[in-house]
């Protein structure tokens, strides 16, 4: 078989946020797919453990940029985006680990070779994470997902909709709309412009937005269950400055002001300052 030239290689992004124990572990394990990466480049957003990294491994040029304060995931990827040298990227959460038959050449070739394919990626296992493909969430979706009533009606149409995963089972590759960003491969130029993420989104929710963004653009967004990483999750929102409700009340809001009709968004919103208050007063 030909080797592939540079050109034909993936650049890693990795952000960083005191998690640097786990990425020394996916450092490490991306030895598994050296035939197809050229460049790892870790956006580190001013971690505190940021002094154990070990940077050992030769098989493929590493990077690090260091913010000198928390800039946020959208942010940070969007650095790593105007850094790397090739076109195909791939992105990957630090607490993830890449085994031996993750199968992620299969992903690269396959949008490689399909210029209709704007992102594809794998089957995450995971303790905390159950799925991994997403369907465009309305507003009964907004309602019965991104609430309470989530835990009340797990099992819930809406629900079962937005989670393909979870109501049937996939056996091969489908079309999504969306894909979760701890393990997606995208393209860095569309339409001769950055591949970017929006900035308004400090944490969560930015990935299902970006792949709606190249759905819109008539690209495609490929679940591919055969391949797969394995990921700890939650690592860096167990950190000190415990961030994460914030940002999560925040990134709901204006996910779904941005794609849903005003009044729908509205009504939901509304929905979304109920129950953080109620949650703030309990």
């Amino acid at each position: 078989m030909k080797k592939k030239s540079i050109a034909e290689k993936l650049s890693i992004i990795i952000i960083n946020y005191n998690s640097t124990t786990y990425l020394n572990r996916l450092i490490a394990s991306i030895k598994n797919i050296t035939d197809i990466v050229e460049e790892v480049i870790i956006i580190d957003n001013h971690s505190q453990d940021l002094g154990s990294l070990v940077k050992k491994e030769n098989y493929f040029k590493f990077f690090l940029i260091k913010n000198n304060h928390n800039v946020g995931f959208s942010k940070a990827v969007n650095q790593g985006i105007k850094a790397t040298r090739n076109n195909l990227i791939l992105l990957l959460n630090p607490d993830s680990y890449i085994p031996r038959n993750s199968n992620i050449n299969y992903l690269f070739e396959r949008i490689h070779s399909d210029n209709r394919i704007g992102a594809i990626g794998g089957k995450i296992i995971s303790q905390n994470q159950k799925y991994t493909a997403n369907m465009k969430p309305g507003f009964f979706v907004g309602l019965f997902e991104f609430t309470i009533l989530k835990r009340l009606f797990p099992n819930n149409p809406f629900s079962m909709y937005f989670w393909p995963e979870k109501s049937k089972k996939i056996k091969d590759d489908i079309e999504v709309d969306s894909l979760c960003g701890a393990f997606l491969i995208f393209r860095k130029i569309f339409q001769n412009q950055f591949n970017l993420f929006d900035e308004n989104y400090f944490l969560y929710l930015e990935d299902l937005d970006f792949c709606l963004k190249l759905r819109r653009q008539n690209q495609k967004v490929i679940f591919s269950p055969n391949s797969k990483i394995y990921h700890k999750g939650g690592v860096s929102s167990r950190n000190i400055y415990n961030i994460t409700q914030k940002y999560w009340y925040n990134s709901r809001k204006y996910f779904f002001k941005k794609h849903l009709k005003k009044i729908e968004a509205l009504v939901l919103n509304i929905i979304f300052s109920i129950e953080e208050l109620i949650f703030k007063i309990l």
